[in-house]
């Protein structure tokens, strides 16, 4: 039996786990060779269980990364001979979270007190990633931004929560949505006034703002065939962390102004200017 600290069901992971090194095994394939896999999303949506993507690589010695299209970041399991879990982690990933096997089943009415006695002493437990928004006025133009805000929780963001050369959904759960009243310009980009959803991807040397012309849709149903354009933001160093993702419109003059994300220790800027 498998458990977790967050009630995900891990045995879809051992499963998958499992699949992919007994398909390693029999094909031969050397140590860090990735092995693609469809798989179900497991926290939500089970009126449907829509098939994503998941890539999962044998590392050796039992341990297995895994990266997928719904989650940020990269996940490690460590199974046994017989392909059984024996525990998971998500440190790396945008869920925090341990997993282990338990050689006793937990328990439940024990755990599900302890929770209850939580929740009735601090309130309903909330969202990791805050829904937000964001309006100014930069000229004539008003921006409205919506999304989520992920904490950064001592991880590593570029490179590891946040890989290189990969769309990120820049935020968090559902995609970040951007609206403009009037035609304007981002980093020299036309924008026509509308309704959009921003996306970035960081590379080594820098960062690329996707604006898309889709609108409504989840975090990582990207669709690249309906980017309106990209273009290359200005990065730097903060010299302080920021802990919660934050995306800011900065006005300038009565035609100017600034495009802002903050995280961590980076900050992406692209200008804005009003047609």
């Amino acid at each position: 039996m498998v458990v977790a600290h967050v009630p995900q069901m891990y045995s879809l992971y051992e499963l998958y786990f499992a699949a992919a090194l007994k398909h390693s095994a029999s094909a031969k394939l050397a140590a860090g060779t990735p092995v693609e896999l469809r798989q179900f999303y497991i926290d939500r949506e089970f009126d449907r269980f829509p098939l994503g993507h998941a890539t999962v690589t044998p590392v050796g010695k039992g341990k297995v990364e895994v990266v997928h299209d719904w989650l940020a970041g990269t996940g490690e399991a460590m199974m046994d001979s017989a392909n059984d879990m024996l525990r998971y982690s998500g440190v790396r990933t945008t869920y925090k979270e341990e997993v282990k096997r338990l050689n006793i089943a937990p328990e439940v009415k024990v755990i599900a007190a302890s929770w209850e006695a939580k929740e009735a002493a601090t309130g309903v437990a909330k969202s990791l990633s805050v829904r937000d928004s964001v309006r100014a006025q930069v000229g004539n133009a008003v921006v409205t931004i919506d999304y989520s805000r992920p904490m950064l929780r001592g991880r590593t963001l570029l490179g590891d929560l946040i890989p290189y050369d990969r769309v990120w959904r820049t935020g968090a759960n559902a995609a970040t949505q951007f609206t403009t009243t009037v035609p304007i310009k981002m980093g020299g980009m036309a924008v026509p006034a509308g309704r959009y959803t921003l996306f970035t991807a960081p590379h080594t040397g820098g960062v690329d703002l996707i604006v898309n012309k889709e609108s409504g849709e989840w975090g990582t149903d990207y669709n690249g065939s309906k980017d309106l354009g990209s273009v290359r933001m200005t990065s730097e160093v903060a010299s302080t962390p920021v802990e919660a993702f934050t995306i800011s419109v900065i006005p300038g003059d009565n035609r100017h102004g600034k495009l802002l994300f903050e995280w961590g220790t980076f900050r992406w800027i692209a200008p804005i200017e009003v047609e």
